[in-house]
């Protein structure tokens, strides 16, 4: 069922998920949309089968005295990354020497966007959960950006071209850590239906974070030379992509494309990274409190074997 739903709609939500026990039940969450469809007698490689075996003995194993997120030899779980298997938003929480490089570490509004646009292939699964919501705001708000990318399709076929055709530059860099990386996309990307009627079939993916992409680049000269020929296709190329990028944040501004939820502790939002948006409104703290939210990464690679196994067709 929770297959069928992220499928259809790319966001699903859980309850009364543990918040106290160091991210073992937000892991084998991740293991239960990852890895093999087959976790049956499989305790050793599959962190969920460990998980329920571990909640069947009513107790609590530990390496070392922390949490089990990731098994040695496991082939399902959290997809590791710069910010660890499982990562929080409130730094005094995350392990030394994972990186807090975003911007989810402040309290400002968060523009919808989707995450790790500077991954060659990002993550295909964001799963978060509420652990202490802000004594003021922060509220997180969503976006289906399949359904926001048909609507521009329709409104402005020409702006939908450009998104899809302009490849975007994003970037992460974090000193205190060692991290540089880098990837380039497009906005949107779909099928390309070459000597068609309509060039573009159906959407696949979306790469949009404006917090980290970098500075657009023009394509090199059509003839080979920098002449006035070259600047007047530059100022047409910036000119075209304003008018797309407008076009975008316009559609993804509007209420029928935002879902706005004010989550509760234990509630869990799992949400398909390369179609679905996420961000958030600003917030406030009061002394004592905090705003802290719990989350990990599933692969792209490993959602979609879980949807072939399935039965849902993927392009």
């Amino acid at each position: 069922a929770a297959l069928r739903i992220l499928y259809r709609y790319g966001i699903l939500l859980v309850t009364n998920t543990p918040t106290d026990d160091g991210g073992e039940g937000v892991a084998a969450l991740a293991a239960s949309v990852s890895g093999g469809s087959n976790k049956k007698d499989c305790v050793d490689t599959s962190l969920l089968g460990w998980y329920q075996q571990q909640q069947k003995q009513g107790g609590k194993e530990q390496t070392e005295g922390r949490p089990v997120t990731v098994l040695r030899d496991g082939t399902d779980g959290p997809l590791r990354t710069m910010f660890g298997n499982v990562w929080s938003t409130h730094s005094s929480d995350m392990a030394a020497g994972a990186s807090i490089a975003d911007s989810a570490y402040g309290n400002g509004a968060l523009p919808l966007h989707t995450d790790m646009t500077y991954f060659r292939d990002p993550p295909g699964l964001q799963i978060f959960t509420m652990v202490s919501p802000a004594a003021e705001g922060g509220k997180s708000i969503f976006a289906d950006g399949f359904a926001a990318a048909e609507r521009l399709r329709i409104a402005d076929p020409t702006s939908f071209n450009v998104l899809c055709t302009t490849v975007r530059r994003y970037r992460s860099i974090d000193d205190a850590t060692g991290w540089h990386l880098e990837a380039r996309g497009p906005v949107i990307s779909a099928v390309n239906r070459k000597n068609k009627e309509h060039l573009w079939g159906p959407v696949t993916a979306i790469r949009h974070n404006d917090l980290d992409r970098l500075p657009d680049l023009p394509p090199p000269p059509s003839c080979g030379t920098f002449d006035t020929t070259w600047k007047k296709e530059q100022e047409e190329f910036y000119e075209k992509l304003q008018i797309a990028h407008s076009k975008w944040d316009e559609i993804l501004g509007s209420d029928e494309f935002r879902l706005v939820m004010d989550l509760q502790p234990g509630d869990t939002v799992l949400v398909a990274n390369q179609r679905c948006l996420h961000g958030r409104t600003s917030f406030s703290t009061f002394e004592g409190s905090r705003r802290a939210v719990m989350g990990c990464y599933v692969s792209q690679d490993e959602l979609d074997s879980r949807f072939r196994r399935a039965g849902f067709q993927l392009h």
